[in-house]
C-alpha cells in the first residue's frame, strides 16, 4: 500500500509560499520602478515584471497540482517515476538556461558580469541553496538522535551540516560579498582572485579544476553504488532500522545531476570545448553540485518525518 510522508505535503505548502514571496517582491520592485520612471528617475526593467507573472502562475499552480503533491509526499512506483523525470526535466532546464544566457549576452564579457559577477545570479543562488542544505543537514542530524539510541549518525550528518556551513562562508568570502571590506595584504599576495577565501590561495587555486573533477566523480560514484550497498544492508535489519537505512539512502534517479557536473568538470579540467565552455562555468556545476545535494537532504528530512496510509 502506498504511504503519505506528511512532512512532504509541508514542503509543498513551503514552495507555494516561497513563489508567492518572490511574486510580491518582484511586483513591489515593478511598483518602485514605476513611481521612480514617473518621476524622471531610472526606466522600468521589463524583467522583474515577467519575474512577477511566472512566480504568481507557479504558484497558483502548486497550491492546486496533485501532481507536485504526489511528487513531493507520496511512495509508489508512480510517484517514484513522477520524480525521475523531474531530474532529467530540471537538468534540461538548467542547460536551457545557460544557453539562452550564453546565446543572449553580446559577448563574454557581458555574460560573465551576468551571471558570476557581484550579486550576479549563480553567486546569490549558490548562496541561497547552502543556507538551505546546511540547515537540512542539522534537522536531520536531530532527527536521528531522537530516532536512535545510537548517536553517531546523529552527529555526523550534523559535522556535515558544519562542513556545508564553512563551504557556504567561502562562498561568501567569510562576509568579504556582503561588507566589501579589502582583502588583508598578506592574503591579497597569495589569492588568485584577491579574495578573502582559503581556496583559491596558489596552491589550491593550481589544482582546483582538477581537484573539482576528481572529488565530483567520487560524488557520482557514492550516488551510483550506495543504493546497492544500502539494499543489501537492509535486508539484515529490523523494520525500523532499514527505513532509516532506506532514508538514508541516495535516490537512484537522481544520478544524472551528479553525472551532469562531473562531465563538466571534467571539460573544464581537460580544457575540452575551451570555445563554448568557459572556465567560470564550473560555478554552474557547484551550483548543480549544492542543489543536487540539498534534493537528497530534502528528500531524507521527509522520509525521517511521520507517515500516513494513502486514501
Amino acid at each position: 500500500m502506498a504511504v503519505i510522508y506528511t512532512r512532504g505535503r509541508g514542503l509543498k505548502t513551503a514552495l507555494t509560499r516561497l513563489f508567492v514571496v518572490i511574486a510580491a517582491a518582484s511586483l513591489l520592485t515593478v511598483v518602485v520602478q514605476l513611481v521612480s520612471t514617473a518621476s524622471g528617475g531610472s526606466s522600468l526593467d521589463l524583467g522583474w515584471g515577467v519575474l512577477a507573472g511566472v512566480t504568481t502562475a507557479v504558484a497558483i499552480w502548486a497550491a492546486r497540482s496533485k501532481w507536485l503533491l504526489r511528487l513531493l509526499s507520496v511512495a509508489d512506483p508512480l510517484a517514484h517515476q513522477g520524480r525521475s523525470r523531474a531530474v532529467w526535466g530540471l537538468l534540461a532546464l538548467v542547460v536551457l538556461l545557460v544557453v539562452a544566457l550564453k546565446t543572449g549576452s553580446a559577448d563574454r564579457d557581458a555574460y560573465k558580469n551576468l551571471v558570476f559577477g557581484e550579486g550576479g545570479l549563480v553567486e546569490w543562488s549558490q548562496v541561497l541553496v547552502l543556507v538551505l542544505a546546511t540547515r537540512a543537514a542539522w534537522l536531520i542530524g536531530t532527527d536521528l538522535n531522537a530516532r536512535l539510541e545510537e548517536r553517531r549518525p546523529g552527529h555526523l550528518f550534523q559535522i556535515g551540516a558544519g562542513c556545508l556551513a564553512l563551504v557556504l562562508m567561502e562562498e561568501l568570502a567569510w562576509g568579504q560579498v556582503i561588507f566589501s571590506w579589502r582583502t588583508p595584504p598578506l592574503l591579497n599576495e597569495i589569492n588568485a582572485q584577491n579574495e578573502t577565501t582559503l581556496h583559491n590561495i596558489g596552491w589550491f587555486q593550481d589544482r582546483l579544476d582538477v581537484g573539482t573533477f576528481f572529488a565530483t566523480l567520487g560524488v557520482l560514484a557514492v550516488v551510483v553504488l550506495a543504493p546497492r550497498w544500502m539494499r543489501a544492508l537492509t535486508k539484515q535489519c529490523s523494520e525500523p532500522m532499514a527505513a532509516v537505512t532506506r532514508a538514508l539512502t541516495p535516490a537512484s534517479y537522481s544520478w544524472p545531476l551528479f553525472l551532469a557536473v562531473s562531465a563538466l568538470a571534467f571539460f573544464i579540467a581537460t580544457r575540452t570545448f575551451s570555445d563554448v565552455i568557459l572556465n567560470r562555468d564550473q560555478e554552474w556545476g557547484e551550483l548543480v553540485l549544492y542543489a543536487s545535494i540539498y534534493l537528497l537532504l530534502l528528500r531524507t528530512r521527509v522520509l525521517l518525518g511521520p507517515v500516513q496510509d494513502a486514501p
